[in-house]
């Protein structure tokens, strides 16, 4: 019979660390973590460029998949070769502080994600931390040290997109978690006793950060030139 997989309402346990370890040593583990790998760099090839400084990318579900399944512990190289084979064949430099922001990106979706139930808050929380402290404040200072340029103009703008991207990449995940959790399960890839709850609390505040961006959108719209004029004159 299959040993059951172990489920942890918080990472903060020496078992939960134990487990996430021998992720490594597994060779299915291993597995599904260069397949998802592999996709979450082909995706990234095809982000959609906003402005020189800025684009949007999808490639993180197969991130947040590929985290969710293996654990913070291999996330650590899934982020390494993400970002060093990705920029493989791209206009942009290889940068360590880029490679650190995808590792960091993989360990905290599996934080939230792996051996735990999975609840919409946890989603929410992870996307959260990712836009604005690794992509937004982390980003911008990563910008300044390869373009120049003012920290805040930067830092304003990623602001800006990661909150107009917020509550949709949150709802847009847990769904599709929910969705593909089902046949993981069947197959023995995902925990059988993980389950998916959405809280009237963490729909709330998604729903306070979608109206956020939605005024942002609409208060760019408007000032566009002036916003334009400013930041080409900051960043030159």
């Amino acid at each position: 019979m299959k040993k059951q997989q172990a489920l942890y309402p918080h990472p903060f346990s020496l078992a939960y660390w134990r487990d996430a370890a021998a992720e490594c040593k597994n060779v299915r583990s291993i597995s599904h973590a260069a397949f998802l790998c592999a996709l979450a760099i082909v995706i990234e090839k095809f982000n959609i460029p906003i402005s020189p400084y800025l684009q949007v990318s999808v490639s993180f579900f197969a991130v947040a998949l590929c985290s969710m399944l293996t654990g913070p512990v291999l996330a650590i190289p899934c982020g390494i070769l993400v970002d060093l084979i990705g920029i493989i064949g791209s206009p942009y430099p290889v940068f360590l502080g880029y490679t650190l922001t995808a590792i960091l990106t993989s360990v905290v979706y599996a934080l939230f994600l792996y051996r735990g139930n999975i609840t919409y808050f946890r989603v929410l929380a992870a996307e959260v931390i990712i836009n604005f402290l690794i992509n937004a404040f982390l980003g911008s200072y990563w910008r300044v040290i390869l373009y120049n340029g003012a920290f805040w103009v930067y830092f304003a703008l990623a602001v800006a997109k990661n909150l107009v991207l917020l509550a949709p990449e949150a709802f847009l995940l847990y769904s599709f978690l929910r969705i593909f959790s089902s046949p993981l399960k069947q197959i023995g890839i995902l925990p059988a006793g993980i389950s998916f709850k959405s809280g009237k609390g963490s729909l709330f505040f998604s729903c306070v950060f979608a109206v956020l961006g939605a005024i942002l959108v609409a208060l760019f719209a408007i000032y566009y030139p002036e916003i334009k004029e400013y930041i080409t004159t900051m960043l030159s």
